[in-house]
């Protein structure tokens, strides 16, 4: 299933694009997801996204499917579907 990846400032360097297409296996979760674009972006990208000790995904980031935060889904285990769309926010500052 072919899912849409969004991505803003330093992340969207990460990846060189602020929009791409990932291609996951029907029944991927986020969680799925997070670990594909790891693997596809290595360092680049998990620097942004997640604690280099536990892995897990900084407390500041925003991950949203379809316009809605996963902590209001299901969280990193909320499942995708074809078409979602999964925006990765991270953390901005200014005034």
């Amino acid at each position: 299933m072919k899912v849409k990846l969004h991505t803003i400032l330093g992340l969207k360097q990460a990846i060189g694009q602020g929009t791409t297409e990932i291609d996951l296996p029907h029944g991927s979760t986020v969680e799925d997801f997070l670990t594909y674009v790891k693997e596809r972006w290595g360092d680049r990208l998990s620097a942004h996204l997640f604690d280099p000790e536990s892995g897990a995904v900084l407390p500041y980031v925003r991950i949203m499917i379809n316009g809605q935060t996963i902590q209001f889904l299901a969280g990193i285990e909320t499942a995708l579907e074809e078409g979602d769309e999964v925006l990765i926010l991270p953390p901005v500052s200014g005034g």
